[in-house]
């Protein structure tokens, strides 16, 4: 695992990889950045960002309330004098009837997430990690969401210098971490980098993960340095010794070493084709037809089409069934998206007819032998 020195300046390294590493270390302790006449602290307990605080004027709680239109001019000063005064600014907006008391929590969230990803932004300065107990006077426990802050601070970067720094050549390898499948779990990604998670299968460069996405590169090389910042992907060899998969698995009698992302790949394409000549036909009872075909295949292969929906293209969540297939081996995995398909043609047939549902078999065979002719060249 990368490590960083416990002090040092951020020319030589970043403010993501030192949270990166202090995260996964799972370490406790505040860790100050100071920049000029600013100093930021970020405060860790267990791995988990917990707080934080800034001597940026611009940074408290008022002035971001007020950004937000959220309290006037004259209440911002007031909660100032407060301040000099003594108080908490939240405690003297509460107090005056500014904001109300069941606010407060969220607005001090919202601020603490501001100062660290305001952090992500930071190419100079200086920066200590003190490890030990945390000054429990000056820290306010809030559970915060330490992977989704972390991702979210990387997509504010906009500058690609810094994103080519952060993702690495092309020619650098990735693979998802032992870890990778609790830390999505508690993670809010977007569909986009949830698909970019389901192409990942083995260890493949930078270069490949951006060919094999529909996304333009600038956005694909943010989203994979953001993942490896989460945890969610190791980087090769710095982090891993090798790809390590998540489970021992067994190819599929059909395809030794097939890739579980092309499989996946391959399905959609002709439940696309299936989905497409169904909805046009049954329309709005399209969905039951569907629901139907899913309780049919599942009861057969249980587990592996669980929290799996189907999009308005026809296709299935890819991320979701590839979180299913790690807990079974590829064999079964690809005998159950085989026997979904089967189904559904078998159902087709029932409700649109012989003719119909011909067309939709013999397509979907011609599909598959597409499929398995495009894994062979590869």
């Amino acid at each position: 695992m990368t490590t960083v020195a416990p002090r040092g300046t951020l020319d030589q390294v970043g403010v993501p990889a030192i949270l990166r590493a202090l995260v996964r270390a799972d370490k406790t302790g505040p860790l100050r950045f100071t920049r000029g006449r600013v100093t930021k602290t970020v405060y860790l307990q267990g791995g988990r960002l917990i707080f934080a605080t800034s001597t940026d004027p611009d940074d408290r709680l008022g002035e971001m309330l007020l950004r937000k239109g959220l309290i006037g001019y004259r209440d911002l000063e007031e909660s100032v004098k407060a301040i000099r005064a003594g108080k908490r600014q939240g405690t003297a907006l509460v107090e005056s009837g500014s904001i109300r008391s069941r606010d407060l929590v969220q607005g001090v969230t919202e601020q603490v997430q501001e100062i660290v990803y305001s952090l992500f932004l930071w190419e100079d300065g200086a920066y200590e990690f003190v490890e030990g107990d945390l000054p429990t006077r000056e820290v306010i426990l809030l559970r915060m969401p330490t992977e989704d802050i972390l991702m979210e601070g990387i997509r504010r970067v906009e500058r690609w210098s810094r994103i080519q720094a952060g993702a690495g050549p092309l020619e650098q390898r990735y693979t998802p971490s032992p870890q990778s499948t609790a830390i999505l779990q508690s993670m809010s990604l977007s569909k986009d980098e949830l698909s970019l998670v389901a192409l990942l299968d083995g260890a493949p460069t930078l270069e490949e993960i951006c060919a094999a996405s529909r996304r333009g590169d600038f956005e694909i090389c943010r989203a994979v340095w953001g993942l490896w910042v989460t945890g969610v992907l190791d980087r090769m060899p710095q982090d891993t010794e090798g790809p390590r998969a998540l489970e021992k698995t067994e190819p599929h009698a059909e395809a030794a070493g097939a890739s579980v992302a092309r499989e996946i790949d391959g399905f959609n394409a002709r439940h696309r084709f299936l989905y497409e000549l169904v909805t046009r036909d049954l329309r709005e009872e399209s969905v039951g037809f569907f629901e139907q075909a899913f309780v049919r295949a599942a009861m057969e292969h249980p587990g592996l089409f669980d929290g799996v929906a189907v999009d308005g293209a026809g296709e299935l969540d890819a991320f979701a069934l590839r979180h299913n297939v790690l807990a079974r081996e590829i064999a079964g995995y690809v005998r159950g998206l085989d026997r979904l398909l089967d189904v559904e043609a078998d159902l087709a047939r029932e409700r649109l007819g012989d003719r119909k549902g011909a067309i939709i078999k013999e397509g979907l065979q011609a599909l598959r032998e597409q499929h398995l002719a495009t894994r062979r060249r590869r």
